[in-house]
């Protein structure tokens, strides 16, 4: 399995056509298809199938799509770390974010990363948190900030964060809400950790109707758009509702007969690796930063 090959497969995968693919990697068809071929005889599966003017993916093609786009994303990593070794620079880091963590957290402890250390590139992955633990252990990256903690034998956690929680909902609807009316409520329901997945277990027990109104939604912004609008009650994070709030776009409502847990966050990393400085520079300048941005 070479290099080529997988670059000529992802290509025809984005593109649907071995014509396009061909154009997009200068390169003429017949190449494009022996490469094809050749990878498809190695894994003993076929990855493509011709339907009308174009192709489409097969099932083994589809289950191999994400593999192969995370071989050549450590590749690249690999080559990347080679040459910043080579050349003497500060090197090059990459790191997995939540979009709730990375905008709320991660951007303003990055901006004050990269001015203290200018010479460090920083590589940052949108990642759900189930998502980060394959990253790190395929190398694709070297450090994850997640919802939660992790519990794994090849992975650790470098530091853990807290932030608040609170219960927002539009302005048209204030006043506070009782465990019971949360229940029944439209709830609209993000991932902030196992102890808010353990509080919503407990809400969901005590209602009549087992929750059948929540709806499970991501990111943060949506959820916010949709509680603007009018659509229901929602637990996020205060860091990232203080706009609205400020606004009056949004309204707190208080629980009156429960405690909201905190929203965890976990910088982690795979255990039994040899530290680059990069990485090691980046996680002492989160621990800093992210301690004063995350507290309660």
């Amino acid at each position: 399995m070479t290099e080529d090959q997988l670059l000529a497969f992802l290509s025809v995968a984005r593109q649907r056509s071995l014509s396009r693919a061909a154009a997009e990697l200068d390169l003429g068809q017949p190449t494009i298809s022996d490469r094809l071929r050749a990878l498809e005889r190695e894994l003993g599966a076929t990855l493509v199938r011709r339907q009308g003017r174009g192709v489409t993916l097969t099932p083994e093609g589809e289950s191999f799509l994400s593999y192969a786009q995370r071989t050549l994303d450590v590749l690249k990593q690999g080559k990347e770390t080679v040459r910043a070794a080579h050349i003497g620079s500060g090197g090059r880091v990459s790191i997995a974010v939540t979009v709730t963590a990375g905008a709320y957290l991660f951007a303003p402890a990055l901006v004050a990363f990269q001015r203290e250390h200018p010479d460090i590139e920083v590589q940052v992955r949108s990642a759900h948190s189930w998502e980060s633990p394959g990253l790190l252990l395929d190398d694709v990256v070297q450090l994850a900030l997640i919802s939660g903690p992790i519990v794994h034998p090849q992975i650790e956690t470098v530091r853990t964060f807290r932030s608040k929680l609170i219960c927002v909902a539009s302005s048209t609807r204030s006043g506070a809400v009782s465990r019971s009316e949360l229940a029944a409520d439209r709830l609209l329901v993000s991932y902030w950790g196992p102890a808010y997945q353990a509080f919503l277990e407990e809400i969901k027990a005590s209602a009549s109707d087992g929750g059948k109104h929540w709806m499970e939604i991501s990111p943060v912004e949506l959820v916010k758009g949709l509680l603007i609008a009018g659509v229901g009650v929602s637990i996020i994070p205060e860091i990232s509702a203080r706009l609205e709030l400020k606004a009056g776009t949004l309204i707190e409502r208080p629980l009156r007969d429960a405690t909201l847990p905190a929203w965890h966050i976990a910088l982690i990393r795979r255990k039994h690796r040899s530290r680059h400085r990069a990485s090691e520079v980046l996680a002492e300048s989160l621990m800093a930063h992210l301690k004063d941005a995350a507290q309660l």
